[in-house]
């Protein structure tokens, strides 16, 4: 059963949407939409884990009134992985989200037991703005990449200009590469092959970063695994959270 929880952090609204019991994987959602662009995976990894789907600060139900700053919010999501008493939980992080997970894991290793980046940010994307919206929209309208739950719409409404100008801007000029040498978490990134917002190229140099990482490819998705083939991605996804090492699943 899925239920909606909010907390204080910092004095600002941290929303999120838990189902299932067991150990906790957080999902973090990438640019412009929300925690629920998951919908379509939590039937699937629920059966083996507590998931938690965040909004981002700044998104959806989520508050933030200061400037948007990748690091600042890893930071906020380690205030609240302490303030919640969690062990140390599995992320899966999708593009944006990948990248505010990289930080968090580089920052706050003790919190972090597996991560899993699914066609993530982290490296320069040397593209002007206007450049990556059109590859966006193009995504956005890319045929056999799934549909977005009419909640992602709803909180994207809710999400500020601001915010999302912010956000972009961080996205494009992130470069995680220093903090990624000293990341000891088991890593694995899955990539769509056929993404047309950062591309199969990017996914490779991002692995070249991250050489104990596994990487995965799903060659009939785009941007978003999860919504494209939920199924497959959710069997690649608890393939490596389960892997020996990891903490039990409860079910």
């Amino acid at each position: 059963m899925e239920t909606s929880q909010s907390m204080m952090i910092s004095g600002q609204r941290l929303f999120y949407r838990t189902t299932g019991t067991g150990s906790p994987l957080v999902l973090l959602h990438g640019h412009g939409v929300s925690g629920a662009i998951w919908l379509p995976v939590l039937p699937f990894l629920a059966q083996h884990y507590r998931v938690i789907a965040v909004d981002l600060p700044g998104y959806g139900r989520s508050h933030f009134t200061g400037d948007w700053r990748l690091r600042e919010i890893a930071a906020r999501l380690v205030d609240w992985l302490q303030q919640t008493h969690l062990p140390p939980v599995a992320f899966i992080g999708h593009s944006m989200g990948g990248a505010v997970a990289l930080h968090l894991a580089a920052s706050a290793p003790h919190l972090v037991h597996r991560l899993l980046l699914v066609n993530s940010a982290g490296l320069p994307l040397h593209a002007p703005p206007v450049l990556l919206a059109a590859r966006s929209m193009r995504s956005f309208l890319q045929s056999g990449n799934g549909s977005y739950p009419p909640e992602v719409l709803r909180d994207h409404l809710l999400t500020p200009p601001r915010i999302l100008w912010q956000s972009a801007q961080e996205i494009i000029g992130s470069d995680l590469r220093a903090e990624m040498t000293s990341m000891s978490a088991p890593t694995q990134i899955i990539w769509g092959a056929r993404d047309l917002l950062l591309p199969l190229a990017l996914g490779y140099q991002l692995h070249a970063a991250l050489p104990h990482a596994t990487f995965v490819t799903m060659p009939d998705c785009g941007h978003c695994p999860m919504l494209a083939q939920p199924v497959l991605f959710s069997q690649i996804a608890l393939r490596f959270l389960q892997k020996d090492g990891s903490i039990p699943s409860q079910s």
